[in-house]
This record gives structure tokens, C-alpha cells and sequence, in this order.
């Protein structure tokens, strides 16, 4: 027993997936593993996720924060937070979809995010 706080990021590997999520909303049930120890923890889940989208596998990788072990059978529900996405990106009509496809302009504040997922791309290629 315990808490934490997680951040997460969610792999989308087929056009499925990316169809799923770019949905207005959708269920998720799957399983996973996680730990946590002061600010070192880390978690890795595999779930099936369905919705108005359709239905994908998606995997999960999470750093987070706190005291907990342990492992799970989960569900959750995901929305789309369209008001905050149209503060985010300054665009009133957008979709979960032109975010995850690139449609839009890379918002600045995520600048830092890009120039991370560059370098470790550029780190794996290097390996192959």
C-alpha cells in the first residue's frame, strides 16, 4: 500500500492505436508492474484499449515518485480535455487526432520534450 504520482507516456505503435486514442474517449483494461522509492520509480503496463476510435493494444512506461510496489489488473477511462488542448496548442477547432497525426505547429512550451525524443532516437539508430 502507498501512493504515488506518475507521469506517463503512452506508446502508440500501429495506426490502430493512434486511431483508438485520437478518439473522443475510451476504456482501457490491462496489467502491469510498478515500484517506487522516494523520487525513483518506475512502472510498465500493457493494455487494451477500446473506444469510439476503435480498439488497440497500447503499452505504457511511467516514471514516478513516492513508496509503493506492486503489481495490477487495471481499467480506466480517458477523455479528451479539449478546452485545456485548445489553450495548449491557441487553436479553438482542433481534435485529439490533428495532435497525435502533426497537423498542428510544435507548440513551444513542448520544445523541450522534441529535442529529448531527438536525441534518444538519435541514440537508438546509433545502436543498429
Amino acid at each position: 500500500a502507498g501512493g504515488e504520482l506518475t507521469d506517463f507516456i503512452i506508446v502508440l505503435r500501429t495506426k490502430e492505436a493512434v486511431k483508438t486514442f485520437s478518439g473522443n474517449a475510451h476504456v482501457s483494461l490491462g496489467a502491469g508492474l510498478s515500484a517506487a522509492v522516494g523520487v525513483i520509480g518506475r512502472a510498465v503496463e500493457a493494455d487494451v484499449r477500446a473506444g469510439d476510435g476503435g480498439y488497440a493494444a497500447c503499452y505504457t512506461y511511467s516514471c514516478s515518485k513516492g513508496a509503493f510496489v506492486g503489481c495490477s489488473l487495471e481499467g480506466s477511462i480517458v477523455t479528451t480535455r479539449t478546452q485545456e488542448n485548445s489553450r495548449f496548442y491557441g487553436s479553438q477547432s482542433l481534435s485529439a487526432t490533428d495532435i497525435l497525426l502533426g497537423s498542428l505547429p510544435r507548440p513551444p512550451a513542448a520544445a523541450i520534450l522534441y529535442r529529448a525524443l531527438a536525441d534518444l532516437y538519435l541514440k537508438i539508430d546509433g545502436y543498429h
